[in-house]
């Protein structure tokens, strides 16, 4: 990635951003897909907004996803 491509990160949603995604990690682990997913996304798909959002939403209800149609752990 070229250095212009880089988004500058505050320090304030930077030290959040940090601490949600420790408690994603401690509460799901660090392979589980959906903290995969935000963490790979995050400078790429996502912005550090959308990065802490989604941190948030996946801490609070369990995932980022608003409606699960199949569980593979449900089989």
């Amino acid at each position: 990635m070229r250095s212009d491509n880089v988004i500058p990160l505050h320090k304030d949603i930077r030290a959040e951003i940090k601490r949600e995604m420790a408690r994603a990690v401690a509460r799901f682990g660090k392979h589980h897909i959906e903290v995969m997913a935000i963490s790979s996304s995050w400078g790429d798909t996502m912005d550090d907004n959308e990065v802490l959002a989604a941190l948030r939403r996946l801490n609070k209800a369990g995932s980022i996803f608003e409606h699960i149609t199949h569980r593979a752990d449900d089989e």
